[in-house]
C-alpha cells in the first residue's frame, strides 16, 4: 500500500492516456486508480484495503498535508478532464464536411485582408463558392434521382445558393465593398462553428454569441447591402465604375432573392419604408424631387416584377 501511496499518478503518461478513454470521469478517481495499478503495476494489489491504518498515527500527521492537497487537485483536475472529453466527444460527432466549412469560414476573413490583388482575390471567390456549396450539402444533402424539382425548389431558397450566383459578379469587379455580404453571411456561420467546437469562456466565445444572437439583424442588413450594390453598379455605369454585365448579374441576384428569400423580401419591405419616408414622401424635399425619387423607386420595383 505504501508503493501506492508514493505512485504518481499525475505525471505517468500511460495513465493519464487511459483517463482519455474514460468517459464520463466520476468525481472521485480513487477507484479507477486502484483498478489501473492492479492491472498494470502490482497485481497482488489490493484494491479494498484501505489507504490509511488508524494505527499508523504518525505516519497519517506526516502525510495529512500532501494528501490533503492531493484531495483539492483532484476535483479540479477531474473537472478540466471531464470538460476536455465533452469537447473532444463533441467535436468527433459534428460530420466531417460541416467542420471542413466552419473552418474555411473561419479563414475567410484573413484572407478577404491579405489577398487584395484581383488575381488572389479569384483564389478567394472560387473558396467562397466551395463554402457555400458545402452549405448546401449540409442542409439539404444530394438531390435523390426522383425528386430533382423538388431539391431544386429547396435549395433556390437558401441563402448559400443566391450567394454562389452573387460571388459571379465579384468575378467582374474588384472592389472589397462588394465582398461585404459575402463576409457578413460567413461571419454568422462562423460564429456558429466556433460555438459547436468551443466552449471555454473568453473573448471569442462572447463575440460568437454575440453575433448569433444578432443573427436576423446581420442576415437583413446583408440584404440591404446587396440593394444598395444593385442601385450602385447602375449609377455606376454613367460614372464608369461598373459594367452593365456587372449591374445585370447583381439584378439577377436581387430578382432570384425577392422571389424566394424570405430575408430579401423583408429587406425591400424595409427599404420601401424608408424610401418613403426620407426621400419620396419627405415634404422637407422640393416637390419636384420628390416626384423624380417616387418615380425611380415605382422604376426598381416594376422591374422586379417584370419576370
Amino acid at each position: 500500500m505504501e508503493a501506492y501511496s508514493k505512485f504518481d499518478f499525475d505525471r505517468n503518461e500511460n495513465f493519464q492516456q487511459y483517463l482519455l478513454n474514460v468517459y464520463p470521469l466520476p468525481p472521485n478517481l480513487d477507484k479507477i486508480k486502484r483498478k489501473w495499478y492492479k492491472k498494470y503495476i502490482d497485481p497482488e494489489f489490493d484494491i479494498n484495503q484501505e489507504f490509511q491504518n488508524p494505527s499508523q498515527n504518525t505516519q497519517s500527521q506526516q502525510n495529512q498535508k500532501p494528501q490533503k492537497q492531493e484531495t483539492y487537485q483532484q476535483p479540479q483536475q477531474s473537472q478540466q478532464q471531464q470538460q476536455y472529453n465533452q469537447n473532444r466527444q463533441q467535436l468527433s460527432s459534428i460530420p466531417i464536411c460541416t467542420i471542413i466549412e466552419g473552418m474555411l469560414k473561419v479563414l475567410y476573413f484573413p484572407a478577404l485582408l491579405f489577398m487584395l490583388s484581383p488575381q488572389l482575390q479569384k483564389f478567394l471567390n472560387f473558396g467562397s463558392v466551395f463554402i457555400c456549396l458545402l452549405g448546401i450539402y449540409r442542409l439539404q444533402g444530394l438531390p435523390k434521382r426522383n425528386h430533382i424539382q423538388e431539391y431544386i425548389h429547396k435549395i433556390i431558397q437558401l441563402e448559400f445558393t443566391s450567394n454562389i450566383f452573387y460571388i459571379f459578379c465579384l468575378f467582374t469587379i474588384d472592389s472589397f465593398a462588394f465582398q461585404l455580404p459575402i463576409a457578413l453571411h460567413f461571419m454568422v456561420g462562423a460564429a456558429e462553428f466556433w460555438k459547436q467546437i468551443n466552449h471555454e469562456d473568453g473573448i471569442s466565445l462572447k463575440i460568437a454569441n454575440y453575433i448569433k444572437n444578432n443573427r436576423t439583424e446581420i442576415i437583413l442588413t446583408k440584404q440591404k447591402i446587396e440593394i444598395y450594390l444593385f442601385l450602385y453598379s447602375v449609377f455606376g455605369i454613367f460614372i464608369r465604375k461598373t459594367s452593365f454585365v456587372h449591374a445585370m448579374i447583381i439584378f439577377q441576384n436581387v430578382l432570384l432573392k425577392t422571389k424566394f428569400n424570405i430575408n430579401m423580401i423583408n429587406a425591400q419591405a424595409y427599404i420601401r419604408v424608408w424610401y418613403a419616408d426620407k426621400l419620396s414622401e419627405n415634404r422637407i424635399l422640393p416637390e419636384g424631387l420628390r416626384k423624380v425619387l417616387s418615380l425611380i423607386w415605382k422604376g426598381y420595383e416594376k422591374l422586379l416584377h417584370l419576370f
